[in-house]
Formats: structure tokens, sequence, C-alpha cells
């Protein structure tokens, strides 16, 4: 009895041996894989983006707003409406975030404005196919936070975003549609603009209660109050003449 109680605690030491081995081989791959096989931008270029110029895009036509000279409200609003814990989850957790994911069945995902800025800094690498898969997601938005300041990726986020009718960044984005400076912006224009950062063609899923969406997360926040809310609720949208502007639902 003895001896068979030996050999199967071999047995099993060795299985776990092998099996400690294939996870560390495997934990290596992995490392190796999403560091430098699919070819993401790497912590030293994100580190090299200028402090002060275009990150993603190329054309230097358009001067980028610094973020002190963007409207607070308008600041606030993008960080109440897309990641309201920007500042304060200063970094992300990829094993907690993934294994939420594996536990819930939910494909993982940063929060609005990493995951808007991570996107648009894949342009970093040329080659790499932007649809990568969800652990490189997670993974490359912690290569952002960690070397890019928050304030920094605010601002890419707000000068590069793609808001429709060729404009990029909520400056060019004020212009276009109100024909207007940020500074002279009112709440129901912030709140178009910022809903357009998310979905800038009006045909899908754009209407006046994606936007009542956009002013009640401001409103929540106390950016705004109850009278600003229904006051900027009570105007009509923009180009409501676009086909599907007024027809479609939003599921926020």
């Amino acid at each position: 009895m003895r001896k068979f109680l030996a050999v199967t605690a071999k047995t099993v030491l060795a299985v776990l041996s092998l099996a400690g081995i294939g996870l560390f081989v495997f934990a290596g791959w992995l490392v190796w894989h999403y560091e430098y096989g699919i070819g993401l931008p790497t912590q030293a270029q994100l580190a090299a983006i200028s402090p002060t110029g275009p990150a993603c895009r190329t054309d230097s036509k358009q001067a980028i707003m610094p973020l002190a000279t963007i409207p607070p409200l308008l600041r606030d609003a993008a960080i109440a409406y897309e990641q309201p814990d920007f500042y304060e989850a200063w970094s992300l957790n990829p094993v907690v975030v993934i294994a939420s994911a594996l536990i819930t069945g939910r494909r993982p995902g940063a929060g609005g404005l990493t995951q808007s800025v991570g996107r648009c800094l894949l342009s970093l690498s040329p080659g790499l196919n932007r649809q990568i898969d969800p652990i490189a997601s997670i993974l490359f938005m912690q290569r952002v936070t960690h070397s890019l300041p928050r304030d920094r990726i605010l601002e890419i986020y707000l000068n590069e975003s793609y808001l429709g009718r060729g404009a990029y960044g909520v400056a060019a984005g004020a212009e276009a549609y109100f024909g207007k400076p940020l500074a002279e912006l009112d709440v129901d224009e912030i709140a178009f603009l910022l809903l357009r950062a998310r979905l800038p063609y009006p045909s899908r899923y754009f209407d006046t209660r994606s936007r009542d969406y956009v002013i009640d997360r401001m409103q929540t926040a106390g950016l705004i109050d109850e009278a600003q809310a229904a006051a900027a609720k009570g105007r009509p949208l923009p180009l409501t003449d676009m086909p599907g502007a007024q027809s479609q639902p939003i599921n926020p």
C-alpha cells in the first residue's frame, strides 16, 4: 500500500511539474506574442510622441489645442460621458480584466477615452491590423496608461477624435457644425460634439435621445443643474435634415 501511495505521489508530482513547465512556456510565448509578435506600438514609441503636436494624425495643418485652453465644461463632460473614473483608475490590471471577461463572458475592454486614444495610437504601427484581439487590446491600453500622462490622453482624445464632416477634434467640430469657437458652445452643442466623437455618422443610432443621454451624464456628474439640462434638451438637434438623424434609437 505504501509503495502504491509513493508511486502515486511521484506520478502526481511529475504531472504537476510538467504542467508547470507547460504553463511557464505558454506564459513566455504569450509575453513574446503580445510584446513583439503582433507588432503593437512599443512603450518607447508611445513615450516618443510629441507632447504638443499631433499624436496619431499626419496632417499638421490643424493646430492642436492645449488641454488648458479647452473649456472646463467640455473637458469634464467628455470624462463624465466616456470614462467617469478616468483620473482615478490610474492603470488597468489586465489579469483582473481578462479574468472578469472569462467569468462573465463579456469582451474585455478599457474605458472610452483610453480605448479611443488607443485605437488612434495603433496608427504608430502602419502594418498592424487594427482589429486586434481583446487581450492585445487590454495590454495595449495598459501600455498607453503607463506611457502617457492622463492629461495628454484626454488632450489627444479632444483634438484627434473624428467628428464627421471632415472634422478632427472638438475645435474643428465646433466650427463645422455651429460656426463658433469652443468657448461659445452651449450645453446641448457640447453634448452633440461628444456624441459625434463616438458616433461620427448620424445615420446610425443618432437622435435626440442619444444626445439627451449625454446631457443626463453631465447633470449626474454635477456639471450642470436641472434647469440647464432641461433647456439643453429642449433645443433641436443640428443636421436633422440628414437621413436617419431622428429615426434611430440608441442603447447607451
